[in-house]
């Protein structure tokens, strides 16, 4: 099953469900079926109802499929035709970095741009030896510690997102990540999406120790859908398919077998910190070989770009060229950035 919030235009997005290859509210389903249930109503109840809210879904979306011919245009348009927010409410976002491969070739670029520097080169060898080497088993009853920064919650965004250039950075980036949304204590994993985590990639470095504002606060920045895919529909999330294509040509491949741990080790992670609230939203993190930061070779303003997880659909965005002259950057000037910087 395949989880939405859409809408039409400028309108408040609307909780509900694919129906072939029409999106459906849970509001028009219950009314046109007589079939009501208290924890359809938005995607907070929906959470926080599980397992019963997704056992009435299920109901209504097999009634939406029988009696399809009988909604109007109105009530079940086409998905193309709509704006996909982010497919749930979001109580708190969460990034991991449970993907040491992408650890290993981001260091290796940034070292590449940062050799010498005497307050950006020992940082970048230090975490990259921290992070990659294997990791110390706790004892016994214990968590694994895993780490993990909290993102933006002023910037998420859905799908077919338009995301500004910010004027600070020559190296605007994608992030294709796995997430996992927490449902409650009796159904932990309400489902996956794909998380496109944007980062600027020639400040990165010097924002290590302090946290990554620059680099990964933007707005638009975090951007989570198209769906929520129930677990059933997904398999085994950790065997995946990516590709990413940019302006209809494919950039780069990945696949979420690279993924360290499982949704489990995070719960009981994070769990220990603090208690897990319906609606967390928990990035694996990003999968090897699909940014420019793991090929040193980068995505151009003006592209359209198209991230696409086997069973999870494709997370749409567009970088859009900058508004303004760009700042000066760190790191030596790409051609198809010049005439952004004169």
């Amino acid at each position: 099953m395949k989880l939405i919030r859409f809408a039409i235009s400028d309108s408040k997005p609307s909780f509900g469900v694919m129906i072939e290859d029409c999106a459906v509210a849970f509001n028009s389903l219950q009314y046109r079926s007589g079939i009501t249930h208290p924890n359809l109503s938005d995607s907070k109840a929906y959470l926080s109802g599980l397992p019963e809210s997704e056992q009435a879904a299920r109901q209504l979306q097999a009634w939406g499929k029988s009696h399809l011919n009988e909604l109007s245009d109105s009530e079940k348009p086409k998905i193309q035709a709509v704006r996909l927010s982010e497919p749930i409410e979001v109580a708190a976002l969460f990034d991991f970095g449970l993907t040491p491969r992408h650890i290993s070739n981001s260091c290796d670029t940034l070292l590449r741009y940062e050799k010498d520097n005497p307050q950006t080169e020992p940082l970048i060898k230090a975490i990259r030896q921290v992070l990659v080497k294997p990791r110390v088993k706790p004892a016994a009853g214990q968590p694994e510690r895993l780490s993990y920064y909290k993102c933006n919650m002023n910037a998420i965004v859905g799908d077919n997102a338009n995301i500004a250039w910010p004027l600070y950075t020559s190296r605007l980036d994608i992030e294709p990540e796995l997430v996992v949304v927490y449902g409650n204590d009796r159904q932990p994993v309400a489902g996956f999406c794909i998380f496109n985590d944007i980062s600027a990639r020639d400040i990165q470095a010097t924002e290590i120790i302090g946290g990554f504002c620059l680099t990964k606060d933007m707005a638009q920045g975090n951007q989570i859908g198209p769906y929520l895919v129930t677990p059933d529909e997904v398999g085994n999330p950790y065997a995946l398919n990516v590709t990413v294509t940019v302006d209809g040509e494919v950039r780069y491949r990945g696949s979420t077998s690279e993924i360290s741990h499982k949704a489990e080790d995070i719960f009981a992670w994070i769990g220990m910190v603090c208690p897990l609230k319906s609606g967390s939203v928990m990035g694996f993190g990003t999968i090897p070989d699909c940014t420019g930061l793991d090929h040193d070779d980068f995505i151009d303003p003006g592209a359209n770009i198209s991230i696409s997880f086997e069973k999870l659909g494709t997370l749409r965005c567009r970088f859009a060229e900058p508004l303004q002259k760009l700042y000066p950057s760190r790191w030596p000037l790409r051609p198809a950035l010049q005439k952004f910087h004169e």
